[in-house]
């Protein structure tokens, strides 16, 4: 049975203008027109232009400026990928309700939840959570805070409302305070099958939804998750629309050939958890955080200490290299590193990155190249500070 996003109603609006982004050439600017099976289609100012899906990228919408009118309370995942900030939570009887940001509520099968988090997560906290979220579970997960760690406790959730959690442990039934839950993680039976996504809409309140198809319906946009919720937004709540499945490969998707690290200064025969502690990491900061650029948050891309070199084999197949580099907000203004980036024999960017300097796109010819190699050389700061990140790094076929 599928599940219908209710909204509250809205008031007419002008459509946004919309930047569509072709899979090659120029990025075309316009009024949206259409989209759908057929593709997108934008009134520009040199007339009606369609881009088939095939050939698309992604879509992105201007956003009203202005702060946000509510705050994020919750956070939630769903188990087709769904991404969800919410302000508030409740279940009951097999069925959660989510008040999600904007004056949006979903009613949804505790099947389809994945997980919920009542609170912000820090550095100190993200690893013991995603480890937690590793392998399968035999039962429900409450999970506390003390200070900066995190206790879970296996049993069954039973029910959840603004003030109590409602969580059987070992036969007994323990009402357990809202304010006292840090998240739950749900026992979801195994060898269920989800259909492929096309497409991802992200929502300007940093909600994201993988979607099989997408529709516009007037001033909104309808879509259909993998999981079948069927969801109705309005255009001026978006903020892009990810079509880069299948013609996209993330970097920090992809097994490195070789990675090898050089310290600033020897110890001799270095320990491998020193090694360890600088090797590069996938979709997270050097120090597990996420991972952001001039106060922009990147759910993809590589973290990299100097002195680093990765090598990566590839197929021939993919024409560019885009990513947007600079060092670490975490970090700034310290960091100061060479960033020097080969396909096969054949330089493709060689330039300084410093904290002090504000985020750079690139974008690279990689015609023809079966290794690609990027190496993170110190810079003029010893290596203090040298946390590289290369966010939404990718190769476009």
């Amino acid at each position: 049975m599928t599940t219908t996003l209710l909204l509250l109603s809205v008031l007419a609006a002008p459509a946004p203008e919309v930047e569509v982004q072709p899979l090659s050439g120029s990025a075309l600017r316009g009024s949206l027109v259409g989209l759908g099976g057929a593709g997108v289609t934008l009134k520009t100012p040199q007339g009606q232009v369609t881009v088939a899906l095939d050939k698309l990228l992604g879509l992105s919408l201007e956003q009203p400026k202005g702060p946000r009118k509510t705050q994020p309370a919750v956070w939630i995942e769903l188990v087709d990928g769904s991404s969800l900030v919410g302000a508030g939570y409740t279940a009951s009887e097999g069925r959660a309700k989510l008040a999600l940001l904007e004056g949006a509520a979903l009613d949804v099968a505790l099947r389809d939840v994945r997980w919920v988090r009542f609170q912000p997560i820090g550095d100190a906290l993200a690893r013991h959570w995603a480890r937690l979220l590793e392998g399968p579970l035999k039962a429900d997960v409450l999970v506390t805070r003390q200070g900066d760690a995190l206790d879970d406790h296996r049993g069954i959730v039973r029910g959840v409302t603004g003030e109590a959690i409602q969580f059987e442990l070992d036969g007994e039934l323990l009402p357990v305070k809202r304010e006292k839950a840090f998240g739950l993680i749900y026992h979801q039976t195994a060898g269920r099958e989800l259909p492929e996504a096309t497409c991802t809409v992200y929502e300007g309140s940093g909600t994201a939804w993988p979607a099989r198809s997408v529709a516009l319906a007037g001033e909104s946009l309808e879509w259909t998750t993998p999981a079948g919720l069927k969801v109705a937004r309005p255009l001026r709540a978006l903020a892009r629309l990810d079509f880069s499945r299948g013609k996209v490969v993330y970097l920090s998707d992809l097994k490195p050939e070789s990675v090898a690290w050089v310290p600033y200064y020897g110890l001799g025969r270095d320990p491998p958890a020193r090694a360890d502690y600088y090797a590069p990491r996938q979709d997270r900061s050097l120090t597990s955080g996420p991972l952001e650029l001039d106060g922009v948050r990147y759910a993809k891309g590589l973290a990299i200490h100097s002195r680093t070199t990765l090598v990566y084999r590839l197929s021939g197949r993919f024409r560019r290299l885009a990513a947007v580099a600079g060092i670490d907000d975490q970090v700034r203004p310290r960091g100061n590193v060479r960033l020097v980036i080969r396909g096969d024999d054949r330089v493709l960017a060689d330039l300084a990155v410093a904290g002090t300097d504000p985020a750079r796109p690139l974008d690279l010819d990689l015609a023809g190249v079966t290794r690609l190699t990027l190496l993170v050389d110190f810079g003029e700061d010893l290596d203090v500070g040298d946390h590289l990140v290369l966010c939404d790094a990718r190769l476009i076929q």
